[in-house]
């Protein structure tokens, strides 16, 4: 009971630093088409929960086909218990929970290698809302960041994709993969 009460403080936390961020950080306008041209570096966070290899690797060869050139960055949060797929060459950060200070946010250490990948787009692939996950895409400083439609998740990403409600599991991802071409 304790270890979920913490949690649900570090989220509440990490919620406001996220509105902290937003509210100081500069909005310019953005066009669609004219970031998918020039897409260099693609940071794709993964959920806590478990998530199905086939999901990861849906999203990951879209990625790869539509930007052949480009470089694939994986961040695993706390609690995740699957690896990417190998057949990728990505590169991968292991969030542990050392990496995150008392109240649930990264040290500078992850922070600074989070900005040094300078991602272009920022993909959170977490089906439902994760405060952790949406920092770290906006720490990012990616022009585009991408994630499933929600509420809270209005400050964090720039896109979010809505699949119709019958749409579950695998099939959320393929929609997903659509939208990114």
């Amino acid at each position: 009971m304790f270890d979920n009460l913490l949690e649900n403080i570090r989220c509440r936390f990490v919620n406001w630093a996220l509105v902290f961020m937003v509210r100081r950080g500069k909005v310019a306008e953005l066009s669609l088409r004219d970031c998918w041209k020039d897409v260099n570096s693609c940071l794709v966070c993964l959920p806590r929960e478990e998530l199905d290899k086939t999901a990861v690797e849906i999203i990951l060869n879209r990625l790869r086909d539509k930007f052949p050139d480009a470089k694939l960055t994986l961040l695993t949060l706390p609690g995740i218990m699957n690896s990417p797929p190998l057949e990728i060459a990505v590169k991968v950060i292991n969030i542990q929970k050392k990496s995150l200070n008392i109240l649930g946010l990264p040290l500078r250490q992850l922070k600074d290698e989070i900005i040094d990948i300078r991602p272009d787009i920022a993909i959170d692939l977490s089906p439902d809302y994760d405060s952790l996950a949406a920092y770290l895409c906006r720490t990012s400083r990616a022009k585009v960041s991408i994630a499933f439609a929600n509420h809270q998740g209005d400050l964090a990403y720039n896109y979010q994709v809505a699949p119709h409600p019958s749409r579950v599991g695998l099939d959320r991802y393929r929609v997903l993969a659509k939208y990114i071409g």
